[in-house]
C-alpha cells in the first residue's frame, strides 16, 4: 500500500476515534446529568416528606395532648359536682371536650377511630350519669344533715322516703298507689326549708340507698381510666414514642 495512503488512513482513524470518544463521552455526561437531577429530585421529595411527617407528628401530638386534657378536665369537673351541689359547670366542660374530640378525629389516623369513639362514650357517660345521680346524692346528704340538726320535718321526710323505698318493687303496686306515694314524698320534700328543686327531683327520680350515687360515679370513672389508658397506648404507637 502506498505510504501516503497509509498515513491518510491512520489520520482518519484518529479523527474518527476522537469524534466517537467525544460523542460517547457527551452521552455519558448527559446521562450522568439526568441521574444527578433525578437524585436531586428524589432527595427533595424525601426531605419534603420527612418535613411533612414531622409537622404532622407535632400537630397530632399537640391535638391529642389537648384532647386528653379536655377529657380529664371534664371528668374532674363532673366528679366535683357530686360534692359541690351544682351541675352548671358540667355542661361547659363537656362542650369543650366535644370540640377537642372533633379536632382529635381530624388529626388522628383512622387506626385511632375506635379508641376515640370509646373515649367519647366514656366521658359522655361520666357527664350524663352525673345529671342523674349527683342530685340524688345531694338530696340524701341534705336530708340527713337536716334530720341530724333536729328538724322534725326533715326526719318525717326521711321516714317517708325510707318507707316508700322499702315497700318493694314498683310492679307490686297499682298505678294509683304509685301516684299517691310520689305525691306524698314530693309534698314532704318540698316542705323542707332550703331544699332545692335538684334535690327533690333527684330523690323523686330514684329512691335507692344514699351510697348509690357514689357507686355510679366510681364505676363510670374507672371505665374512663381504662379507656384512657388504651387511647394513650394507641397514640404512642402512632407518634412513635414507644421506640424513642
Amino acid at each position: 500500500m502506498n505510504t501516503e495512503i497509509m498515513v491518510a488512513l491512520i489520520g482518519a482513524a484518529g479523527v474518527l476515534g476522537t469524534i466517537g470518544g467525544t460523542v460517547v463521552g457527551a452521552r455519558i455526561q448527559a446521562n450522568g446529568g439526568h441521574a444527578q437531577a433525578q437524585a436531586a429530585r428524589d432527595a427533595a421529595a424525601t426531605a419534603a416528606q420527612a418535613a411533612r411527617g414531622q409537622v404532622l407528628g407535632e400537630r397530632r401530638w399537640a391535638v391529642l395532648t389537648a384532647y386528653l386534657r379536655a377529657a380529664d378536665l371534664c371528668v374532674d369537673v363532673v366528679s366535683q359536682s357530686y360534692d359541690g351541689g351544682f351541675l352548671t359547670e358540667n355542661d361547659s366542660a363537656y362542650k369543650a371536650f366535644v370540640l377537642a374530640q372533633a379536632e382529635a378525629e381530624l388529626a388522628a389516623p383512622t387506626s385511632m377511630d375506635t379508641h376515640l369513639a370509646e373515649m367519647h362514650n366514656a366521658v359522655r357517660n361520666v357527664w350524663s350519669t352525673a345529671d342523674i345521680w349527683a342530685p340524688h346524692g345531694w338530696g340524701w346528704r341534705a336530708l340527713a344533715e337536716m334530720a341530724q340538726s333536729g328538724r322534725p320535718e326533715a326526719e318525717q321526710a326521711r321516714t317517708t322516703l325510707c318507707r316508700v323505698r322499702d315497700e318493694g318493687p314498683r310492679e307490686s303496686r297499682t298505678l294509683a298507689q304509685l301516684r299517691a306515694e310520689h305525691e306524698e314524698l314530693r309534698t314532704a320534700l318540698e316542705a323542707l326549708p332550703g331544699f332545692g328543686t335538684d334535690q327533690v327531683s333527684g330523690l323523686l327520680r330514684d329512691r335507692s340507698d344514699p351510697d348509690r350515687a357514689g357507686r355510679e360515679q366510681r364505676w363510670r370513672e374507672q371505665h374512663y381510666v381504662d379507656v384512657r389508658e388504651k387511647l394513650i397506648e394507641a397514640a404512642r404507637d402512632v407518634l412513635g414514642t414507644n421506640q424513642l
